[in-house]
């Protein structure tokens, strides 16, 4: 089997490999059903999964403040309606 990128060796603890294979299992970056540290790496890399540190929250994308002004509008619509029948 040949590697298709660049590679990169980490040194980790046994328990950071089990953290980093757990994370991975969480969020579906597996080969077959074993967990893929690989695929995690390269999921954060091209911006598919986002690391946020602690509790601090990132700004809102233009895209997700679009999809909550329609998720408002669609509750407010709804409560309307149900306004009007009581």
């Amino acid at each position: 089997m040949t590697r298709k990128g660049e590679s990169v060796t980490l040194s980790l603890s046994s328990e950071q490999k089990q953290q980093l294979e757990q994370i991975a299992l969480d969020f579906g970056q597996t080969w077959g059903e074993e967990p893929n540290i690989s695929k995690l790496m390269r999921a954060i890399a091209d911006g598919d999964l986002k690391v946020i540190w602690g509790d601090e929250e990132l700004p809102m994308t233009s895209n997700q403040r679009s999809m909550m002004k329609a998720a408002i509008a669609t509750i407010q619509e709804g409560l309307s309606k149900l306004i009007k029948l009581i």
